[in-house]
């Protein structure tokens, strides 16, 4: 009686940790493609830019929504995209100084701000909105004008991926590897993540037709010969430095930049006058 109590015991607390997984799994996941969105209030206008609301559509008919802020001095056109969860407001304070030296296509990717789509695919189906930014820019100045692509987080991971033939891409805290940031999320049940990493990569093959492994920026840009400019924070919590040094090493052409003590996104806020220069110094090298 003793022995098979014990077996009903181990039994149960196998199936409570296997209900465990697949719920907080299944939990994680739908939070991840339908997160919580926040909207900025401000526009160009607020820093006394003047803008024109640009919209346009991708391959699979998304709705995407920007700003284009023209100059009558621009040395081509910079497309800056925003990082997760947030929208093209967010960005706007830290990517206006390029004006007026570039035309500004600013947009909202597929689920946020003011574009349309049900959910985010964190890159992989995003990758379609830069393409159509790309397309916007090309049929309202044309295809012989210099173009760059500049994004945070999110847009840097799918502008890595979109292998575009443009002048130069600006990446400040991409991800890597889609497969590795799912294992960082869980690592806060350390040797018993895998469980939760497994289950995840399953709903994404079954929800999405999205092979984690595949999504890859640092397999995207392995054989480039686009001038890319990495950035990114040291501290990093939410996209740690090694994503970094791991696209570096994909591509030993990139050009790398660590920001000392900086967490993810706030590269421009510890250093801003250097973080300026070197952008402005890179795109005057690949662009003019």
């Amino acid at each position: 009686m003793a022995a098979l109590s014990t077996q009903l015991i181990v039994l149960t607390v196998i199936l409570v940790f296997i209900g465990f997984v697949l719920f907080f799994s299944l939990l994680q996941f739908l939070m991840s493609i339908h997160p919580p969105r926040f909207y900025e209030s401000n526009t160009p206008k607020d820093y006394g830019l003047l803008y024109e609301n640009a919209s346009f559509t991708t391959s699979d008919k998304i709705n995407i929504k920007g700003w284009l802020i023209t100059s009558e001095t621009a040395k081509g056109t910079v497309i800056v995209g925003h990082g997760y969860p947030f929208d093209k407001g967010n960005i706007l304070p830290v990517a206006k100084f390029l004006y007026p030296d570039y035309n500004l296509l600013f947009y909202d990717h597929r689920y946020f701000g003011e574009s349309s789509g049900s959910i985010t695919t964190v890159g992989f189906r995003e990758v379609e909105d830069v393409k159509a930014a790309i397309n916007f820019v090309h049929e309202k100045f044309g295809k012989n004008k210099s173009v760059a692509l500049y994004g945070f987080s999110l847009s840097a991971s799918a502008m890595l991926m979109a292998k575009p033939e443009v002048n130069a891409i600006i990446a400040d805290s991409p991800y890597a590897d889609l497969e590795k940031m799912i294992t960082h999320v869980y690592r806060i049940f350390g040797p018993f993540k895998f469980p939760f990493v497994l289950t995840t990569k399953a709903l994404s093959n079954i929800f999405l037709k999205l092979d984690p492994k595949k999504v890859s920026p640092a397999l995207a840009i392995k054989n480039t010969s686009i001038p890319i400019l990495l950035i990114h924070g040291e501290k990093d919590t939410q996209i740690p430095v090694e994503n970094a040094y791991a696209l570096k090493e994909s591509n030993p052409n990139i050009e790398l930049w660590i920001v000392k003590g900086a967490d993810h996104g706030q590269a421009h806020f510890y250093n801003k006058n250097e973080y300026e220069k070197r952008v402005k110094d890179f795109l005057k090298k690949h662009m003019e």
